[in-house]
C-alpha cells in the first residue's frame, strides 16, 4: 500500500513539474522595480503615490507617468512593468518609437501582428502601426 500511495505522490509530483516547465520566468528592472520581486510597498517608496490605480481580477495596476506597474493579488509582487517612458533603452538596446524593422533585426525573426515577445529577456513590443508604442518587463512568458 506504502509504495502504492509512494508512485501516486510522485507521479503529482511530477506532473506538476512539467507544467512549471512550460514558463519561463524574468527578472528585468526599471527605476529599482524588479518584475517577479518588487511590491506595492516597493514602488510607493522609489515612486511616491501612483497616479490612478485600477483593480482587476488578479492584479492591481499601479498607473505612474512615464511606466505601469501589475502587481499580483495572490502574492503582492509585481508581476509586469509596461513602459511609455521614451528615453528607456531595453536589454535589446530598443526604445519607444522604434521601427518594426529595427526590432526584428534585434530578435532575429520576422514580426507579424501588433506585438513581438523577446523570450530571452522576457520583454514584449507592442506596436502602433511600425512603431513601438510600448515596452512591457515580464516576470513570467510562456515557453
Amino acid at each position: 500500500m506504502c509504495f502504492i500511495l509512494g508512485m501516486m505522490l510522485a507521479l503529482i509530483l511530477n506532473t506538476g513539474n512539467v507544467f512549471a516547465a512550460d514558463y519561463m520566468n524574468y527578472d528585468s528592472t526599471y527605476k529599482n522595480i524588479k518584475v517577479g520581486s518588487s511590491t506595492e510597498r516597493s514602488l510607493k517608496h522609489f515612486h511616491g503615490k501612483p497616479l490612478r490605480t485600477l483593480e482587476k481580477d488578479k492584479y492591481t495596476l499601479f498607473r505612474y507617468r512615464k511606466f505601469d506597474a501589475a502587481v499580483n493579488k495572490h502574492d503582492g509582487k509585481v508581476r509586469s512593468i509596461i513602459i511609455f517612458d521614451r528615453s528607456y533603452k531595453d536589454r535589446n538596446y530598443l526604445k519607444i518609437g522604434d521601427s518594426r524593422k529595427k526590432v526584428e533585426r534585434a530578435l532575429k525573426k520576422d514580426v507579424n501582428g501588433d506585438n513581438a515577445i523577446d523570450r530571452v529577456h522576457g520583454i514584449v513590443y507592442w506596436f502602433d502601426g511600425n512603431r513601438i508604442e510600448k515596452i512591457v518587463l515580464a516576470n513570467r512568458l510562456h515557453r
